[in-house]
């Protein structure tokens, strides 16, 4: 069978390119199946994707289009499905982090068939070799004779080194590592222990079955690296971005791998970076990472407010921590990239203030700020979500105090003024609908204020 997978457009300033959770799975499908497999990358056609979308499905005839998805492009993602479905009945499976947190929301689109919980390299090939008869296969769910049927969960891949290398070859390569200066993505590892409240980790270790945090051998990641140079060295490529959650997890992997990269001299042709944790830095492990061709850390303070910090984000790191780890970093002369959020629930902008204090102080190499975006399933989103309904309720109370005011300022006059305010002033003033109470009796108390005179 065939499937063709879809990256959609997106902005080249906030997408790592060229992408890796669909060339992680075409690889997959091209190396340990029998299937057939293609990428259509759209990240550079957003005016004339449409086109692009229908001369693949012409050219390559698919048995199956796919998606991954995540929230920031869930939208997008279905405007493509619904062109897609106007113009074929090829059935459409999607799955990603969105799809994982929020099923129910996007199965019910009628432009997706089937969706997948979980990781999708053998539920694929069971789909595939199957003949997209998704009876057998765990982890999906799909659709029937109009009914949504669910499968049985399917647990996590226990030996990462069981998967293939991504497969880049669909995209353009020269023209992804001009844009993101030289850089391949690599994964590691898969996951993260921690329980920060904004990040999706902790809401996909609640679904997923499993060991959730798992790496690869150090020899398949040497491996992969030795086949990336072979192949992009003369393209360019000169550098790696570990995509890993937390790179430092494991110490005796950090300091294996290390000694392996240096031992095949790729520390004299390739530099890397990671994403680290405050709390994990220490001054040995960042002496052998640099001494291996490490070149940058990459480190989420969140914010300079310990509350908003460890309270609302859950990050349990202190300021002693994160200062600490910065003056390591900066003793072993690593580059240094810092992220901060605004936005958090019970955040004042004086606690933002404070994040721009510490930005300052710390002197980072770069500071990226960010504004709080609440992912579907998390801790964060839940406290969102309470603090609405709670001014819900201020403003259902609010209205019950003006209504109360104003029958008993203005008897059942108040009903007649709140019909002129809806079919006469709302359209001649632009008045908003939530004004309708708060203006009249603002209005009568006005007048009790000349009457008293």
């Amino acid at each position: 069978m065939k499937v063709l997978f879809i990256e959609p457009p997106s902005s080249t300033s906030i997408s790592m390119l060229p992408p890796i959770s669909l060339p992680v799975l075409k690889g997959f499908i091209k190396q340990k199946t029998t299937h057939e497999v293609k990428i259509l990358d759209l990240v550079f056609h957003s005016d004339d994707w449409q086109q692009c979308v229908l001369a693949e499905i012409k050219k390559e005839r698919p048995d199956l289009i796919g998606f991954s998805m995540l929230s920031f492009n869930y939208s997008t993602i279905l405007t493509i499905a619904r062109f897609i479905k106007q113009h074929s009945i090829i059935p459409i499976i999607a799955g990603g982090a969105h799809v994982i947190l929020s099923p129910d929301e996007v199965i019910r689109n009628h432009e997706i068939d089937m969706v997948c919980i979980g990781e999708g390299e053998f539920l694929l090939k069971e789909l595939l070799d199957n003949s997209l008869d998704c009876s057998a296969v765990d982890g999906i769910w799909y659709k029937k004779k109009g009914k949504i049927i669910k499968n049985t969960p399917r647990r996590l891949i226990s030996n990462l080194d069981l998967l293939a290398f991504p497969d880049f070859d669909d995209f353009d390569i020269q023209k992804c590592l001009f844009i993101y200066n030289y850089h391949l993505p690599i994964m590691a590892s898969r996951g993260c222990p921690y329980s920060c409240s904004y990040c999706n980790n902790h809401a996909l270790r609640r679904i997923l079955k499993g060991t959730y945090v798992r790496f690869r051998s150090v020899e398949n990641v040497i491996e992969e690296i030795d086949l990336r140079i072979k192949q992009y060295y003369d393209k360019g490529f000169r550098y790696f971005y570990f995509f890993d959650d937390t790179f430092i997890l494991n110490k005796d992997f950090v300091l294996k791998f290390c000694k392996q990269f240096k031992e095949r001299g790729f520390h004299k042709l390739i530099r890397w970076n990671v994403n680290i944790r405050a709390n994990l830095v220490t001054h040995d492990l960042m002496t052998v990472m640099k001494d291996a061709g490490c070149y940058q850390v990459r480190m989420g303070v969140e914010t300079g407010n310990q509350f908003i910090r460890n309270t609302v984000y859950n990050r349990g790191m202190s300021n002693e921590e994160i200062f600490s780890a910065v003056d390591i970093i900066r003793k072993n002369n690593l580059q240094l990239r810092l992220y901060f959020m605004v936005g958090a629930p019970l955040e004042t902008v004086e606690m933002m203030h404070e994040s721009l204090t510490m930005a300052d102080t710390l002197h980072a190499d770069e500071i990226f700020f960010g504004l709080l975006y609440p992912l579907p399933g998390t801790d964060i989103l839940k406290l969102c979500e309470k603090e609405q309904k709670f001014l819900g309720q201020v403003k259902h109370w609010q209205m019950k105090q003006y209504i109360r005011d104003g029958m008993k300022l203005r008897g059942p006059l108040f009903i007649t003024d709140c019909l002129r305010f809806i079919f006469l002033y709302k359209k001649q003033y632009n008045f908003e609908m939530d004004q309708l109470f708060r203006w009249n009796v603002q209005r009568y108390k006005l007048n009790q204020v000349w009457k008293q005179r």
